[in-house]
């Protein structure tokens, strides 16, 4: 009776390669099509993909595509997975926040940037460039908050004070970090220069 379970291994095995190799080309294409700026295609390819299993890597891609046609719930829902699957990769939290920011959710871009700077903090290589861009993010958020202030609440579901006070944080934890992005590259000038 084994024998005849075991007739339809071979099938299996070779469908399931099928699968995996057509996966692979629909990633392929997709990405292709999304770094020549034809996401709609680059869509239809990527949802093949992601048809035959769950990718971090091919819903990161299509949510970037969700954002670039303007889909923002989407892509807040795809980065959501994304975050889930790998949740101290802070790059993540900084496209969720743009998306977030898209659909006026201040609050919710306003702690994305937070997370984006707690797990950024973690990682290895500090760039002080993408330190600046989260500057520049929260101090366009600031700006806005100030600017609607008395209507906050009613546009945004969010205290003015709650979301300053958010801000202000964000800010601060940035500051603290630059001077260990200093201290790291003049430890590192002085290694080299003493030859360590």
């Amino acid at each position: 009776m084994k024998w005849f379970l075991n007739l339809g291994v071979p099938f299996k095995s070779k469908a399931l390669e099928v699968s995996i190799k057509q996966e692979s080309i629909d990633l392929e294409k997709g990405t292709q099509l999304f770094l020549s700026n034809q996401f709609d295609e680059a869509l239809f390819h990527l949802d093949n993909a992601l048809n035959k299993g769950f990718d971090s890597a091919l819903y990161q891609l299509r949510a970037k595509c969700f954002q670039k046609l303007n889909y923002h719930y989407k892509a807040i829902e795809d980065f959501d997975k994304v975050i889930e699957d790998n949740p101290s990769e802070f790059s993540n939290y900084y496209s969720r926040a743009i998306s977030k920011n898209a659909i006026s959710d201040i609050s919710g871009q306003v702690e994305d940037l937070q997370s984006c700077i707690y797990y950024y903090k973690k990682h290895k290589n500090i760039e002080n460039s993408i330190l600046k861009k989260l500057e520049t993010e929260l101090i366009t958020t600031r700006n806005y908050v100030e600017s609607v202030r008395s209507t906050i609440t009613s546009l945004h579901n969010i205290s003015y004070f709650e979301i300053k006070n958010l801000i202000n944080e964000s800010l601060l934890q940035i500051k603290k970090i630059r001077p260990q992005t200093r201290r790291l590259k003049t430890t590192k000038n002085s290694e080299i220069l003493l030859g360590r």
